[in-house]
């Protein structure tokens, strides 16, 4: 914050000011989701500082819209779980990253944006590197290490190229776009009206009556949907509207219509973990409308539960296929506790789970497990036991810094960074008894909410509206906007 010297006491919000004299002691600015209250003692208008904003350059554009690529092209593709979906998750962010790298060499802006997750991240790096020298194979090692700096790399782009609330907004609006766009559809398909043939996976004699929409599973649609619902709750909550209020029961009625346990359970966790959150912050006064919309989910659930597959499938925990099986899954784990003990400190290797654990399966489970059904186990089978600590570091790191920004008086900065935990929370549980974020377009999805939440406050560029008395604002502010 740069202030005119012999002018003190003034607070804002969303970027340095600098301050000019005149007849006005405090001011309100005030958009869709934002307001800044800026009070002085002295006779002060606040002005934003010229060189905290910057225009985006084309290469910076670039860098941005391969982002949105990414976040489109990953859940449509089968949630991009084929090797050549991988090549172009790998493609598209080394397309991102050049010209995020292009554009600061040109501009020669070098700063880097830290946040309270780079040291658990770096460790982590280091941990799976660590791994691939002790692997039981090689090859397969280094691509699932590839993969995961592809993650990391998509971590630290949206820290760095989501600096202000206008990028921000148009984020969680691709998100929540891609939500409402699968539950529609997902729907159609379940009854039996699917446009697009080539959404039929008939190979796969998958049950019909499980909502999975473009996924070959009903399981990890509902992993993408439950980190999908929290945010258009975290934008419902802080502005009021009746679209919105549409669009969430439609995804609220596709999820349910998965049919997946773990993915109702998880959701049912994440927007309790909101509600907590909500209860408990000074800033929100609609809590009367929170539990307008408790009772509302609560109604809507109790009448879509009434169908009959809904109610069989909540009955048959374990009497469904072996590998959806709890009692299945349980066994199996058995087997993989075995593995780690005897793989405690470099594991296995990374992306070596579905090799090495053929000789730790136990006897009376007739299907071979490729994954472990716990994303903890499996990864933890495949890198060690320091990976425990790392997990721990890593998740207080980000509900602290989550937290922080709880306490921003921002709508948008609250209502996306709480919608952004309660989804990273759902996936958590969820984590316990699937694999989504071996899935790479949930794991992409992820790793986008933690930087939401990791990354610093954005700021505000000038396309914003402004209230009584912008007249003044538009002429001390607008100019040095850039």
């Amino acid at each position: 914050m740069s202030v005119a010297k012999k002018q003190t006491d003034c607070n804002s919000e969303g970027g340095a000011i600098s301050l000019q004299r005149h007849n006005q002691k405090s001011y309100v600015y005030t958009d869709k989701f934002d307001y800044i209250t800026v009070n002085c003692k002295t006779s002060d208008v606040p002005i934003f500082s010229q060189s905290n904003f910057i225009q985006p350059s084309f290469l910076n554009k670039v860098a941005w819209h391969t982002l949105y690529v990414l976040l489109v092209f990953t859940p449509l593709v089968r949630g991009a779980v084929h090797d050549w979906a991988v090549s172009i998750i790998h493609l598209l962010t080394l397309l991102s990253l050049t010209a995020f790298l292009l554009d600061r060499a040109l501009t020669q802006h070098w700063q880097r944006i830290r946040t309270a997750m780079d040291k658990p991240i770096f460790c982590l790096m280091m941990l799976a590197v660590l791994s691939c020298f002790r692997s039981v194979h090689p090859y397969s090692s280094l691509w699932a290490t590839v993969l995961l700096m592809n993650y990391v790399t998509i971590f630290y782009l949206i820290v760095h190229i989501v600096t202000d609330r206008s990028r921000l907004r148009n984020l969680i609006y691709l998100i929540i776009g891609m939500g409402v766009f699968l539950s529609i559809f997902g729907l159609l398909k379940r009854f039996g009206m699917n446009p697009f043939p080539w959404w039929n996976y008939g190979n796969l004699n998958y049950p019909s009556e499980f909502l999975s929409a473009v996924y070959g599973n009903h399981n990890h649609f509902a992993g993408y949907m439950e980190m999908v619902i929290p945010m258009m709750l975290g934008l419902f909550l802080f502005s009021f509207s009746g679209v919105k209020l549409l669009l969430m029961f439609v995804m609220l009625t596709a999820m349910i219509l998965s049919l997946s346990r773990g993915g109702w359970i998880s959701c049912f966790l994440s927007l309790s973990f909101m509600c907590f959150a909500l209860l408990t912050d000074p800033h929100f006064k609609r809590k009367g409308l929170m539990l307008f919309l408790i009772l509302l989910t609560s109604f809507a659930f109790f009448i879509i539960i009434g169908s009959t597959s809904v109610v069989e499938r909540m009955l048959t925990a374990t009497q469904k296929a072996e590998d959806e099986s709890l009692d299945s899954r349980i066994t199996a784990w058995k087997g993989i506790l075995d593995m780690i003990a005897d793989y405690p400190v470099c594991g296995t290797g990374p992306g070596t789970y579905a090799l090495a654990v053929t000789k730790y399966q136990p006897p009376g489970l007739n299907s071979r497990f490729t994954t472990a059904h716990n994303d903890y186990l499996h990864f933890i089978s495949e890198v060690g036991l320091p990976l425990i600590a790392i997990l721990v570091w890593m998740m207080i790191a980000l509900y602290r810094a989550g937290f922080r920004k709880l306490e921003n008086p921002g709508r948008l900065v609250r209502g996306t960074t709480l919608g952004a935990l309660s989804g990273i929370t759902a996936v958590l549980f969820h984590s316990a008894v699937d694999f989504n974020l071996h899935i790479p377009a949930n794991a992409i999805l992820f790793t986008v909410l933690a930087a939401v939440v990791a990354a610093p406050i954005p700021r505000i560029r000038k396309n914003h509206s402004f209230p009584k008395g912008g007249a003044l604002m538009k002429q001390y502010l607008i100019p040095n906007l850039y």
